[in-house]
Protein backbone atom coordinates (compact mmCIF):
# COMPACT_ATOMS: atom_id res chain seq x y z
CA UNK A 1 0.00 0.00 0.00
CA UNK A 2 1.24 3.47 -0.93
CA UNK A 3 0.03 6.41 1.12
CA UNK A 4 0.10 9.95 -0.34
CA UNK A 5 -1.49 13.15 0.94
CA UNK A 6 -4.95 12.42 -0.52
CA UNK A 7 -4.66 8.91 -1.96
CA UNK A 8 -4.07 5.29 -1.12
CA UNK A 9 -2.59 3.16 -3.89
CA UNK A 10 -3.35 -0.48 -3.19
CA UNK A 11 -4.10 -3.82 -4.84
CA UNK A 12 -7.54 -4.08 -6.40
CA UNK A 13 -10.39 -5.94 -4.70
CA UNK A 14 -13.38 -7.53 -6.43
CA UNK A 15 -15.58 -5.11 -4.46
CA UNK A 16 -14.06 -2.25 -6.50
CA UNK A 17 -16.00 -3.34 -9.63
CA UNK A 18 -18.71 -0.63 -9.52
CA UNK A 19 -16.17 2.18 -9.13
CA UNK A 20 -13.92 0.74 -11.86
CA UNK A 21 -16.85 0.40 -14.26
CA UNK A 22 -17.42 4.17 -14.02
CA UNK A 23 -14.21 4.94 -15.94
CA UNK A 24 -13.71 1.69 -17.84
CA UNK A 25 -17.08 2.26 -19.59
CA UNK A 26 -16.53 5.98 -20.29
CA UNK A 27 -15.69 6.64 -23.96
CA UNK A 28 -13.99 9.94 -23.06
CA UNK A 29 -11.62 8.23 -20.60
CA UNK A 30 -11.06 5.48 -23.17
CA UNK A 31 -10.42 7.91 -26.05
CA UNK A 32 -6.67 7.17 -26.27
CA UNK A 33 -6.59 3.70 -24.71
CA UNK A 34 -5.65 0.61 -26.74
CA UNK A 35 -8.46 -1.48 -25.24
CA UNK A 36 -12.24 -1.17 -25.75
CA UNK A 37 -14.64 0.15 -23.13
CA UNK A 38 -15.99 -2.42 -20.73
CA UNK A 39 -19.70 -3.00 -21.25
CA UNK A 40 -20.80 -4.41 -17.89
CA UNK A 41 -19.83 -4.66 -14.24
CA UNK A 42 -19.50 -8.42 -14.80
CA UNK A 43 -16.87 -7.77 -17.47
CA UNK A 44 -15.04 -5.51 -15.01
CA UNK A 45 -15.14 -8.23 -12.33
CA UNK A 46 -13.42 -10.64 -14.75
CA UNK A 47 -10.80 -7.99 -15.49
CA UNK A 48 -10.28 -7.40 -11.76
CA UNK A 49 -9.60 -11.11 -11.26
CA UNK A 50 -6.82 -10.84 -13.87
CA UNK A 51 -5.40 -7.68 -12.31
CA UNK A 52 -5.39 -9.23 -8.85
CA UNK A 53 -3.56 -12.32 -10.18
CA UNK A 54 -1.02 -10.28 -12.20
CA UNK A 55 -0.30 -7.92 -9.29
CA UNK A 56 1.01 -5.04 -11.45
CA UNK A 57 -2.08 -2.80 -11.60
CA UNK A 58 -3.21 -0.92 -8.51
CA UNK A 59 -6.30 0.95 -7.39
CA UNK A 60 -6.12 4.69 -6.75
CA UNK A 61 -8.41 5.30 -3.79
CA UNK A 62 -9.47 8.59 -2.24
CA UNK A 63 -8.56 8.67 1.45
CA UNK A 64 -11.52 10.89 2.31
CA UNK A 65 -14.21 8.40 1.31
CA UNK A 66 -12.66 5.15 0.02
CA UNK A 67 -13.85 5.68 -3.56
CA UNK A 68 -11.62 4.10 -6.21
CA UNK A 69 -11.09 6.82 -8.83
CA UNK A 70 -8.49 5.24 -11.09
CA UNK A 71 -5.80 2.70 -11.72
CA UNK A 72 -2.04 2.84 -12.02
CA UNK A 73 0.29 0.23 -13.46
CA UNK A 74 3.95 -0.57 -12.89
CA UNK A 75 5.24 -3.38 -15.07
CA UNK A 76 8.61 -4.42 -16.44
CA UNK A 77 9.20 -3.57 -20.10
CA UNK A 78 11.84 -5.85 -21.57
CA UNK A 79 11.92 -3.72 -24.73
CA UNK A 80 12.68 -0.51 -22.80
CA UNK A 81 14.76 -2.13 -20.04
CA UNK A 82 12.72 -0.08 -17.57
CA UNK A 83 9.49 -0.22 -15.58
CA UNK A 84 6.55 1.18 -17.53
CA UNK A 85 3.95 3.32 -15.82
CA UNK A 86 0.38 3.80 -17.01
CA UNK A 87 -2.69 5.28 -15.36
CA UNK A 88 -6.37 6.15 -15.76
CA UNK A 89 -8.53 8.50 -13.74
CA UNK A 90 -12.33 8.64 -13.59
CA UNK A 91 -13.36 11.72 -15.61
CA UNK A 92 -15.34 13.11 -12.64
CA UNK A 93 -11.99 13.56 -10.87
CA UNK A 94 -9.90 15.06 -13.70
CA UNK A 95 -8.03 18.35 -13.15
CA UNK A 96 -7.52 17.85 -9.42
CA UNK A 97 -3.90 16.67 -9.49
CA UNK A 98 -4.75 13.07 -8.59
CA UNK A 99 -2.87 11.51 -11.52
CA UNK A 100 0.28 13.50 -10.72
CA UNK A 101 0.02 12.61 -7.03
CA UNK A 102 -0.48 8.92 -7.84
CA UNK A 103 2.45 8.78 -10.29
CA UNK A 104 4.77 10.57 -7.85
CA UNK A 105 3.70 8.21 -5.07
CA UNK A 106 4.31 5.14 -7.20
CA UNK A 107 7.70 6.42 -8.42
CA UNK A 108 8.86 7.14 -4.88
CA UNK A 109 7.66 3.76 -3.60
CA UNK A 110 9.24 1.84 -6.51
CA UNK A 111 12.58 3.58 -5.99
CA UNK A 112 12.57 3.24 -2.20
CA UNK A 113 11.04 -0.23 -1.77
CA UNK A 114 11.98 -2.02 -5.00
CA UNK A 115 15.21 -0.24 -5.93
CA UNK A 116 13.79 0.75 -9.34
CA UNK A 117 15.61 3.67 -10.97
CA UNK A 118 14.46 3.61 -14.60
CA UNK A 119 10.92 4.29 -15.74
CA UNK A 120 9.20 4.70 -19.07
CA UNK A 121 5.74 5.74 -20.22
CA UNK A 122 3.95 6.90 -23.34
CA UNK A 123 0.90 8.97 -24.16
CA UNK A 124 -1.09 10.00 -27.20
CA UNK A 125 0.29 13.23 -28.64
CA UNK A 126 -3.27 14.64 -28.58
CA UNK A 127 -3.60 13.85 -24.86
CA UNK A 128 -1.76 16.89 -23.51
CA UNK A 129 -3.10 16.41 -19.98
CA UNK A 130 -1.37 13.04 -19.67
CA UNK A 131 1.83 14.56 -21.06
CA UNK A 132 1.73 17.32 -18.43
CA UNK A 133 1.34 14.75 -15.64
CA UNK A 134 4.47 12.93 -16.77
CA UNK A 135 6.40 16.18 -17.30
CA UNK A 136 5.55 17.33 -13.76
CA UNK A 137 6.90 14.00 -12.49
CA UNK A 138 10.23 14.55 -14.24
CA UNK A 139 9.85 12.41 -17.37
CA UNK A 140 11.61 13.68 -20.50
CA UNK A 141 10.76 12.99 -24.11
CA UNK A 142 12.78 10.17 -25.60
CA UNK A 143 11.14 9.78 -29.03
CA UNK A 144 7.85 9.82 -30.89
CA UNK A 145 6.06 7.00 -32.64
CA UNK A 146 2.68 5.32 -32.86
CA UNK A 147 0.54 2.82 -31.05
CA UNK A 148 -2.83 1.34 -31.93
CA UNK A 149 -5.93 -0.07 -30.40
CA UNK A 150 -5.59 -3.79 -29.78
CA UNK A 151 -7.98 -4.53 -32.64
CA UNK A 152 -6.05 -2.27 -35.06
CA UNK A 153 -9.09 -0.04 -35.63
CA UNK A 154 -7.31 3.21 -34.74
CA UNK A 155 -3.75 4.49 -34.54
CA UNK A 156 -2.42 7.26 -32.33
CA UNK A 157 0.64 9.47 -32.68
CA UNK A 158 2.55 8.93 -29.45
CA UNK A 159 5.20 10.52 -27.28
CA UNK A 160 7.52 8.13 -25.43
CA UNK A 161 9.12 9.43 -22.25
CA UNK A 162 11.71 8.19 -19.78
CA UNK A 163 12.82 8.98 -16.24
CA UNK A 164 15.96 7.96 -14.35
CA UNK A 165 16.00 8.51 -10.57
CA UNK A 166 19.19 8.11 -8.56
Amino acid sequence: MIDTKRLIIRPFLLTDAEDVFEWRSDAEVNKFMPYPCDESVGEVRQRLEEWIADNDKYAIELKENGKVIGDITLEWSEEDNAHEIGYNINRSFWRNGYATEAVRGLLDWARRELGVHDFTAFYAKDNGASGRVLEKCGFVIEHTGQYSRFDGSEFFEAVYVRLHIE
